[in-house]
């Protein structure tokens, strides 16, 4: 999720507040292409990267991974803090972790209750700019998104 952020190709100024446009979801567009295993992952939980990384090695035929990257340097953190970004971004429900076999999704770090998207926002001085209406659209989406994996893990 890099709608609002303030990067090098999308700065935030007078015209626009940064990236306009939402991320495509890629793990999904996986999924929708009947590959047996995708997942998400972040080495912020490095034992659920692990177990995904082995379970896609095992998988006949194509699996994907996606795996957050968190850059101190393009989001503006300390590296002192990124660890705790990559588990804010799971949180959240920005960046939620899951896998699908065969077509069966399962949430495989279930943490609850989301927490405020502003609290990942809020750190990383590539959003600094944003605006509370802005940060509110990004938090109806991310929970509509999150809203709508919960519910495929039921079916």
């Amino acid at each position: 999720m890099s709608f609002g952020a303030s990067t090098t190709t999308s700065p935030a100024g007078k015209v626009k507040a940064g990236q306009v446009t939402w991320k495509k979801n890629m793990a999904e567009i996986a999924v929708a292409h009947n590959i047996p295993y995708v997942a998400t992952a972040c080495p912020s939980y490095p034992i659920d990267l692990i177990h995904k990384v082995q379970k896609a090695a095992r998988i006949k035929g194509p699996a994907y991974v996606h795996v957050l990257s968190v850059c101190p340097t393009g989001w503006r953190i300390p590296t002192s803090i990124a660890v705790s970004i990559g588990r804010l971004a799971v949180e959240t429900g920005v960046f939620p972790l899951y896998e699908v076999e065969n077509g069966k999704y399962k949430i495989t770090v279930d943490v609850g209750e989301l927490r405020p998207v502003e609290e990942y926002l809020k750190p990383q001085g590539r959003f600094r700019h944003l605006t509370p209406e802005l940060i509110e659209e990004i938090q109806k989406r991310v929970t509509k998104e999150y809203e709508k994996l919960k519910a495929k893990t039921k079916l």
